[in-house]
C-alpha cells in the first residue's frame, strides 16, 4: 500500500472545480468524486479544507459578491468569468471564513495560480489586482459584513 500526503494546492484545484460544476447545476458529491478525482494520484484530497471551504463559499455567497462589487466596480459580477470571480471568492473566504490561518500572500499566490491555470493571461492579472485591493482593504470588508450579507440578489450558484 502506498502513503500519500493531503496536497493543498491541488485541493484548491478541486475546490475551483467542485464550485465551477456547482454554477452550472445541483451538485452531486459522490459524482464529482467519481468524475474528477481517482484514487491513482499520487495525493489525497485535504478533505476537512475542502468541505469546509466549499460549504463557507456557498454560505457566504451574497457577500462575497457585495464585496466585489463594493471593492471592484469597474468589474461586472454577472458576466465575470469564472476563471476570474471563482479564485477570488477562495481568497476572501480563507481570509475571512476559514478557521485555519492561511498567510494571505500565499493563498493570494494561489489563487492568481489557479486563474491563470483555468483563465488566460489577462484573467491572472485582474485577479491580482482585485486581491491586492481586497487586500489592502481586509479590515473594512470585515467590518461591513452584514452591511451587504443577504442584500445581493444575484446568484452563481445553482
Amino acid at each position: 500500500m502506498q502513503i500519500t500526503k493531503t496536497n493543498r494546492k491541488k485541493t484548491r484545484k478541486f475546490l475551483f472545480q467542485k464550485l465551477y460544476t456547482r454554477t452550472f447545476w445541483e451538485f452531486d458529491e459522490k459524482k464529482f468524486k467519481e468524475y474528477f478525482f481517482s484514487e491513482i494520484f499520487s495525493f489525497s484530497l485535504d478533505e476537512e479544507y475542502l468541505d469546509e471551504m466549499y460549504d463557507l463559499v456557498i454560505k457566504n455567497e451574497s457577500y462575497l459578491i457585495g464585496i466585489i462589487m463594493k471593492y471592484a466596480p469597474r468589474f461586472d459580477v454577472k458576466s465575470m468569468n469564472y476563471s476570474i470571480l471563482l479564485p477570488v471568492f477562495i481568497w476572501l473566504t480563507e481570509m475571512l471564513f476559514l478557521k485555519e490561518e492561511i498567510p494571505a500572500k500565499v493563498s493570494i499566490n494561489e489563487a492568481i495560480e489557479l486563474s491563470k491555470t483555468y483563465g488566460d493571461d489577462s484573467s491572472k492579472k485582474i485577479v491580482n489586482w482585485i486581491l491586492n485591493n481586497f487586500y489592502e482593504n481586509m479590515e473594512e470588508c470585515k467590518k461591513i459584513k452584514d452591511e451587504l450579507s443577504g442584500k445581493v440578489k444575484f446568484k452563481l450558484f445553482k
